[in-house]
């Protein structure tokens, strides 16, 4: 069975087509489809991100490349246990979800460490304490 069925597909251009703003159409999702759905909803209501397909494994080059980093270091980080991965054969691949919770993780340890340089810096005096 197809992911999305040709007639809903239409059926979806139709009242895209017809409708300025808000869109009503009933379609017939696997459940893989409806969990896709569910993701992209969820991550434009909860940040206003936009999602784009991308293929579900990545090589340890193409993850290394999208996360800024070398290979060598990403595969420091999958040694380590700090980043899921599957073995294809004698080489890793890496999830787009473990790359995505990488960036998330990454970015709140950010955030955590310039407000506590922040505070730290609030605090300091030259000539002695406040």
């Amino acid at each position: 069975m197809p992911e999305v069925l040709p007639d809903d597909v239409q059926a979806l251009r139709d009242a895209l087509e017809s409708s300025p703003e808000e869109v009503t159409v009933t379609l017939s999702l696997t459940r893989r489809s409806a969990e896709k759905v569910l993701e992209l909803l969820e991550a434009e209501h909860s940040t206003g991100a936009v999602v784009v397909p991308v293929k579900d494994l990545l090589t340890s080059t193409e993850a290394a490349t999208m996360l800024g980093m070398s290979r060598p270091t990403l595969m420091k980080l999958v040694e380590s246990g700090a980043i899921d991965h599957v073995r294809v054969g004698t080489h890793h691949r890496i999830p787009m979800r473990a790359i995505v919770e990488l960036q998330r993780r990454r970015q709140v340890e950010h955030e955590e460490t310039s407000a506590a340089v922040e505070e730290f810096r609030s605090n300091i005096t030259f000539g002695g304490p406040k």
